[in-house]
């Protein structure tokens, strides 16, 4: 089953293509919707399973101490998880393009930034993304954590996807350039549709 899953190199070259372009709609979004301008880089995607994924992370927060993690499930032809995942610099930085200062900044405060970044650039890119594969899917609230440990993620985490999406990307606002992760937290029958969708798109071409 993990070969049935496992996206070869023209799938995610399609995907970068396909999410490239949802990127675009997320940042028109932010700009509508907070009245600030920002870019978002060319996304780089790499994919893992869950284990790896846990390593990954494991490295980032030896890295980096700190990140906020924010979390949506999701459902419908793409179902499961969402995750966005910034370090704790990066959270800063963006604290900072909402006038929040180094010495003043509360944590809650910095949770509220995140999560409304994070949820707009989430549903937007994924909702632009199910258009562009002919796919329904909807949203839950999102919610946000900190960790500090990799044992204190594992601990809360749901061991129920064998196949992780990640793309990584740039936000840049007129002063701070910040560095996020969005990934896709699929159920097996949802990455055979992507795989089937990417597929279509690329014997179009």
């Amino acid at each position: 089953m993990k070969d049935k899953l496992t996206l070869d190199e023209d799938e995610i070259d399609c995907l970068q293509e396909l999410m490239n372009i949802s990127y675009g709609s997320a940042t028109a979004a932010i700009a509508e919707i907070i009245d600030r301008f920002a870019t978002l880089s060319i996304p780089h995607i790499r994919t893992a399973s869950l284990e790896e994924f846990k390593e990954y992370f494991k490295n980032k927060l030896e890295e980096n101490n700190s990140h906020y993690v924010t979390s949506q499930l999701i459902n419908g032809t793409i179902s499961g998880e969402t995750m966005f995942i910034i370090g704790e610099e990066s959270a800063c930085n963006l604290g900072k393009e909402f006038d929040l200062e180094d010495d003043e900044i509360i944590e809650e405060e910095l949770k509220d930034v995140v999560l409304e970044i994070s949820n707009i650039i989430t549903s937007t890119t994924l909702s632009r993304f199910s258009e562009q594969i002919e796919a329904s899917i909807t949203f839950s609230p999102p919610s946000i954590k900190v960790f500090q440990s990799s044992d204190e993620f594992n601990d809360s985490y749901v061991n129920e996807y064998n196949y992780i999406i990640i793309i990584s990307t740039v936000i840049k606002f007129k002063e701070q350039n910040i560095k996020g992760e969005l990934l896709i937290l699929s159920k097996d029958d949802s990455i055979l549709y992507i795989k089937e969708a990417l597929n279509k798109v690329l014997d179009e071409y």
